[in-house]
């Protein structure tokens, strides 16, 4: 009787204790050596999570800026892109993992969101004051704008 393997998915949305542990680590790694970094061009960065892939070959690092500016985001991208390999290099060297993971750096999409439905909550008016035409009851007329003559009698 031959057993067939089932195909396992590279990573899984399962967390682990060490996985937990791993990023935790990973995260307070990169935001220091981000820390270190000096370049002007870079503006406040927030490494806001890091998330390992169970069999520990790839982490991704998700950061946050204070500005809204794609044009911006697309070259903060690129020079942190530059700084991969001494990024990695520095978790291999604070990190004992036998292999290295891959790191890649990409934005948190929950700020952008988060910051999308603050700008949404604050243009709605939510003072909690109705306005005069808000408050009128729809199946009641207003008796100024009757359509009815007033003259009519009923025998």
């Amino acid at each position: 009787m031959s057993r067939h393997r089932s195909s396992r998915k590279k990573s899984s949305t399962k967390h682990y204790p060490r996985t937990a542990r791993l990023n935790a680590l990973l995260q307070q790694v990169v935001a220091e050596h981000l820390e270190r970094l000096d370049d002007e061009r870079l503006p406040f960065i927030t490494v806001t999570g890091t998330e390992i892939d169970n069999d520990l070959n790839r982490c991704d690092v998700f950061i946050s800026t204070l500005e809204n500016d794609p044009d911006a985001d697309e070259e903060i991208l690129s020079i942190l892109s530059e700084q991969r390999i001494p990024l990695q290099s520095a978790i291999a060297q604070q990190v004992k993992l036998r292999k290295t993971p891959e790191v890649v750096i990409q934005f948190d999409p929950s700020v952008r969101a988060g910051a999308r439905i603050d700008s949404i909550l604050a243009s709605l008016d939510l003072t909690g004051e109705e306005s005069e035409s808000d408050s009128a009851d729809p199946g009641v007329q207003d008796p100024d704008t009757d359509s009815e003559p007033d003259d009519v009698t009923f025998e």
